[in-house]
């Protein structure tokens, strides 16, 4: 039996290039609480970018698994699991922002900041409807506060660089290319899940996910029942147990109905 489902935000819960929730994500949420099911977000972003921008609407969580498993939080906000990336880490991706003369991001559990504003950050952040942070001249500050993410915005031809300077961490590209985004090695949206699921008393086979990027494909495989946008790649799709249809085509409202005919039918 289902008891949680976690969600994606981009490309799952909204569509990068509206403004707004879409009518059947409120459907889709609220089959899902009828039913008993408690429903989580699981994303990339930080809690600020959510609220700030208002990603989410009027929609209501019973907790988040952000910036990619490295901060869970409970429904008040309160942190049910963090996994900060090592300071040595941050050191050589500081130096490496340098050499390759990029944008850089770094998120802390209640900032976000970046070391200056280039056109490809501009276009990545407007891809993605979000302001961007402020500009922080003091990047080290970085190596004083906890870091769970770092984003840098860079050519795609420089992830195995990353990857052999930065040895303590993954890298997973985004979506369309352009970013990295950067958290501690072994962590993944999948690893938020198990601890936020240990919290709660929930199974791995009580547990499904809902996802289109990259980075949900951890998550995907690891949940009892996981679900690809049909507006996912292809890897995504490869990994899900159900490829629901596309978010333009209701296809959030779609994969809770799949879930709830599976309860349904005691599969």
């Amino acid at each position: 039996m289902i008891k949680a489902v976690f969600f994606d935000i981009d490309g799952t819960l909204r569509d990068f290039t509206e403004q707004g929730i879409r009518p059947c994500t409120y459907e889709a949420l609220d089959l899902a609480r009828k039913a008993g099911i408690r429903c989580f977000t699981a994303t990339g972003r930080h809690l600020l970018e959510i609220q700030e921008e208002n990603l989410l609407g009027r929609l209501v969580f019973d907790g988040h698994v952000l910036l990619n498993g490295s901060l869970c939080l409970d429904a008040g906000y309160s942190v049910l699991y963090e996994n900060p990336i090592p300071a040595s880490q941050i050191r050589i991706m500081l130096d490496l922002s340098r050499e390759l003369e990029c944008a850089l991001m770094f998120m802390e559990r209640d900032a976000m900041y970046v070391n200056r504003i280039t056109p490809e950050l501009e276009r990545l952040q407007a891809q993605i409807g979000t302001a961007i942070p402020p500009v922080e001249p003091y990047m080290e500050r970085g190596l004083e506060h906890p870091v769970y993410q770092m984003i840098p915005y860079t050519d795609d031809r420089n992830q195995k660089l990353l990857a052999s300077r930065l040895p303590l961490c993954d890298i997973t590209r985004w979506h369309d290319g352009g970013a990295f985004d950067i958290t501690p090695k072994g962590g993944s949206k999948s690893l938020g899940i198990q601890k936020v699921a240990q919290r709660y008393g929930y199974s791995r086979d009580q547990i499904a996910a809902v996802g289109d990027g990259y980075n949900d494909i951890p998550m995907i495989r690891y949940a009892g029942v996981g679900i690809a946008m049909g507006n996912g790649n292809d890897q995504v799709k490869a990994a899900a147990d159900y490829v629901t249809d596309s978010i333009h085509e209701d296809g959030l409202l779609h994969g809770v109905q799949y879930l709830l005919g599976l309860e349904k039918s005691g599969e």
